[in-house]
């Protein structure tokens, strides 16, 4: 005979599950991360974009992470991977390829900060570039909060991830078709 009790770990575990599936499957807080992360990385191209060498290149240059060959590559690029998953989250177009794009540009300017934090050296991480100057001690903490919200936006449910969004109107064929980066 079975009793209805369940052990504390599957307790717990349905507990975190029921409240991430209510996080991610509000259709106001999905509009609501898109358009913040959205800001945030439209502000940081922008910032960039005005001198993308001084803004941009230099700032991978001074991590001095990047093998010299890749360094100048990727500083031009990230302002503009930047810019189309701010514009990807804002219009929500792509919105789940956008997120993944935004959840490991967050990842990777953590492990460098850190990277360059753990050497001792201190330096402006580059992140906003012309638009105001900011420290990687101090923007540190910002990646893995972005990091958290993008994941929910990855795995948020269709009707919460294109609630008001230009990617609602797109046939359910091509969302089926494209259903992992739509």
């Amino acid at each position: 005979m079975r009793s209805g009790v369940q052990p504390a770990g599957v307790m717990e575990a349905k507990a975190s599950t029921a409240w991430m599936n209510a996080v991610a499957g509000n259709k106001y807080l999905a509009v609501l991360f898109r358009l913040l992360l959205a800001v945030v990385f439209l502000i940081s191209a922008y910032g960039k974009l005005v001198d993308i060498e001084r803004y941009s290149v230099d700032a991978v240059y001074q991590f001095d992470i990047l093998p010299m060959a890749l360094a100048r590559p990727f500083g031009l690029a990230l302002p503009f991977i930047e810019l189309l998953c701010g514009l990807g989250l804002l219009f929500g177009l792509f919105t789940r390829l956008s997120a993944a794009g935004v959840a490991l540009m967050s990842l990777a300017f953590f492990i460098a900060k850190e990277v360059v934090l753990a050497q001792g050296r201190e330096l402006n991480c580059g992140c906003f570039g012309a638009v105001v100057e900011t420290l990687a001690s101090s923007t540190i903490f910002m990646d893995i909060p972005i990091m958290l919200l993008a994941l929910l936006i990855v795995f948020a449910p269709d009707r919460s991830r294109h609630w008001a969004a230009v990617g609602k109107w797109l046939s359910l064929a091509w969302r089926a078709r494209l259903r992992w980066i739509w």
